[in-house]
């Protein structure tokens, strides 16, 4: 169910009120208060090394439980998609990264509690810092090293997830499939 479903009073002067319809903005009839349901911003990041073998986490919770997904997570109020890659690599896995370059960005529909929320994916490719090893800690089951070709979209949790890794496959020297 969109956010938006669950706005039957207004957050402002708590009048009782329908919920907007579609992707309509929520407006309240007697305050004028407008809310709109932007998309929330979330990172992951393919983390390569010198070997050429790509970095997966093994989803520990809902949604994509037991799937497999690069590092990543929600960005905070007040932080940069750089930074939240860096925070969020440290927590999932408790690695430092270099070179971390920008490569894609896809809608998603992440579904959590009965609710699906808009968000915009933001993909991002890294190396592992030298002394940096990976291992499986915040809301993660494992952490494994991957041969591109080891990798099918259909075992990744979440459809950006699949674009992005296609897109990234089609770069030259990414060990994947031809473009």
């Amino acid at each position: 169910m969109h956010p938006s479903r669950f706005f039957h009073h207004c957050p402002r002067c708590g009048l009782k009120q329908a919920p907007p319809e579609g992707k309509a903005p929520f407006q309240c009839t007697a305050c004028g208060f407008r809310y709109y349901f932007n998309a929330g911003s979330a990172v992951a990041t393919f983390v390569t090394r010198a070997d050429g073998r790509w970095l997966f986490i093994r989803r520990a919770r809902d949604p994509g439980q037991g799937k497999l997904a690069p590092p990543g997570g929600f960005v905070d109020l007040g932080e940069t998609a750089e930074n939240a890659v860096r925070r969020e690599l440290r927590e999932e896995v408790g690695i430092e990264l270099e070179q971390v370059e920008f490569l894609c960005s896809h809608p998603n529909a992440y579904l959590y509690g009965g609710i699906t929320y808009p968000t915009l994916d933001l993909f991002f490719t890294a190396t592992l810092a030298d002394g940096s090893s990976p291992q499986a800690l915040d809301e993660v089951t494992s952490v494994g090293w991957h041969d591109a070709a080891q990798i099918h979209t259909e075992d990744l949790a979440f459809d950006s997830m699949r674009a992005a890794w296609e897109r990234l496959m089609r770069r030259p020297g990414s060990g994947g499939f031809p473009s």
